[in-house]
């Protein structure tokens, strides 16, 4: 435990950390060379000096990225010249320790300046613009020693110790404020920017079959139902469209009772609940008892008894067929309302959910055991390329081999790395959805907008848009809008900027509380 007023000891460096690739350089301890510019010690391909001083070469190298960006020097070409000099030698070396020996402040990163200027290196750079025009300097970092009042200054004041620091306090205050100030501004910056949402197209067709506008909300309804629950029912793929198909097409159904589509379905549904209420109903298509067995479960539920008093069921099958297609819709989509509370299907909701528990679960197992194969690749790449020195004898890999090395592990970690974002994916955000939870629309507006993604509804770009007027009437006048494929960027910035507004003003109600 360090005492108070005594100073840390900075944590010991690893002085053997093995072989590293970092950033497309390969890091060596023990086999790599230091470059006299970037004091880096890799297995790049270096350049050795051949210049000597006091009867012994000069140690100096240079890697063929600093020689070739500072210099503009081949590394390559130069190592096979028997006379080759380094720059230090020559006394035109750009490298901040021999800048700070010749009164020069280090040059910083000039490599992308002298590029951009046409130039092939940083020493043609400081040649032509001048060696004092460039000066890198770090900033000082405040520490006790420098909080100190000096002896020899004669105008020090008593206790200017402790202004030092309160004044390096609060400059840390209005620093760590600005910060936040200057994040929030952008964000409001970001809301005034007042996004809007692109105009939509009533809907008058879906998957191909042509609707009245008003039904739109009906139609998806019985789409939305049939694509969680198909499989529970046993319904064949493209059922529901069927269904609406024979609703919608010439205005009126006609086709024989026995081979209606909407009838059967309504059997199946009315047969689960009359199972489950122990009804003991006997339905068939060719006689009225379906048609009788729903206008009792209308007259037990009293949600359309109105619209469907009891007298309209004992007429017989004869008053369903004067019905129009609306009113026909209407009807199967109570009876699939009432199902969802048979022991069947909840029963099948919650099985649902426990599939869907269990691929979370796998999901992430997934997704682990794809981190883990990334970190052993990472290893394994290490010591494949500590091999291929060795087989060298420690000698620098030149640069086609030091390429074609960093180019495997690239590809290799690439194929890892895609893996686990993959595995990812798979659970990316919080637990995944059951198709047999029901739909919640993406965003509900003051103006009785509402946007909603559907899992039955595939047109591009994928979103809906419900218009329910105003909220003022008992039964408010609704429309279906869609949008065209190339309003879909608008459509999501539109929904960020909502997100980011509720944010906003989510935080400035804590701040006043």
């Amino acid at each position: 435990m360090a005492i108070k007023g005594e100073k840390e000891k900075p944590s010991k460096r690893t002085t053997n950390p093995g072989v590293r690739v970092v950033g497309g350089r390969i890091y060596d301890s023990s086999n790599g060379k230091t470059c006299h510019q970037c004091r880096q010690k890799t297995m790049d391909f270096v350049a050795s000096c051949k210049a000597m001083k006091k009867d012994k070469q000069c140690t100096i190298n240079f890697c063929h990225k600093c020689l070739i960006n500072r210099y503009g020097e081949n590394a390559e070409e130069v190592a096979k010249l028997d006379d080759w000099i380094c720059p230090q030698c020559r006394g035109i070396c750009n490298c901040s320790f021999c800048r700070k020996k010749r009164g020069l402040n280090p040059t910083g990163i000039l490599t992308h300046k002298a590029k951009a200027s046409g130039l092939a290196s940083v020493s043609m750079l400081l040649e032509i613009e001048g060696p004092d025009n460039f000066a890198y300097q770090k900033k000082p970092k405040l520490n006790d020693d420098s909080r100190e009042g000096s002896s020899g200054n004669s105008d020090s004041v008593s206790g200017t110790d402790v202004e030092v620091a309160d004044v390096a306090k609060e400059k840390k205050k209005v620093v760590g404020k600005s910060k936040k100030a200057k994040a929030t501004h952008k964000l409001k910056e970001e809301i005034q920017f007042e996004a809007q949402l692109p105009q939509g197209l009533s809907l008058t067709s879906v998957s191909g079959i042509v609707i009245p506008t008003e039904e739109a909300g009906n139609v998806f309804q019985l789409f939305e139902f049939c694509s969680a629950f198909g499989k529970a029912l046993d319904l064949k793929e493209g059922q529901a469209e069927t269904v609406v198909r024979e609703l919608f097409s010439c205005g009126r159904n006609t086709r024989r009772q026995q081979y209606c589509s909407i009838i059967q379905l309504m059997i199946r549904l009315l047969e689960l609940i009359s199972q489950d209420r122990e009804m003991s109903l006997s339905l068939s298509v060719s006689d009225n008892s379906w048609f009788t067995a729903l206008g009792e479960i209308i007259l037990q539920s009293e949600v359309l008894s109105n619209e469907f008093p009891p007298e309209t069921f004992k007429v017989g099958v004869a008053e369903y067929e004067k019905m129009d297609a609306s009113r026909r819709l209407k009807l199967l989509n109570f009876v699939c309302d009432e199902s969802l509370s048979t022991w069947a299907m909840r029963n099948c909701i919650k099985s649902q959910k426990s599939e869907c528990k269990a691929n979370d679960k796998v999901a992430k197992q997934k997704a682990a055991a794809a981190k883990e194969k990334e970190k052993q690749l990472k290893q394994k790449l290490e010591g494949d390329v500590a091999k291929a020195i060795m087989k060298k004898n420690g000698a620098p890999l030149s640069i086609e081999e030091h390429n074609a090395i960093l180019s495997q592990i690239r590809a290799e970690a690439k194929e890892a790395h895609d893996e686990m974002m993959e595995a990812k994916g798979m659970t990316s955000g919080t637990t995944r959805i059951c198709d047999a939870r029901r739909t919640e629309p993406i965003m509900v507006e003051d103006n009785g907008l509402v946007l909603w993604k559907l899992n039955c509804y595939k047109e591009e770009p994928n979103f809906l848009l419900q218009d329910l007027g105003t909220f003022d009437g008992l039964c408010p006048h609704e429309e279906w809008l869609a949008f065209k494929p190339e309003h879909k960027p608008d459509i999501e910035n539109y929904i960020s900027y909502k997100r980011r507004k509720v944010m906003q003003t989510l935080k400035n109600t804590n701040v006043e509380a």
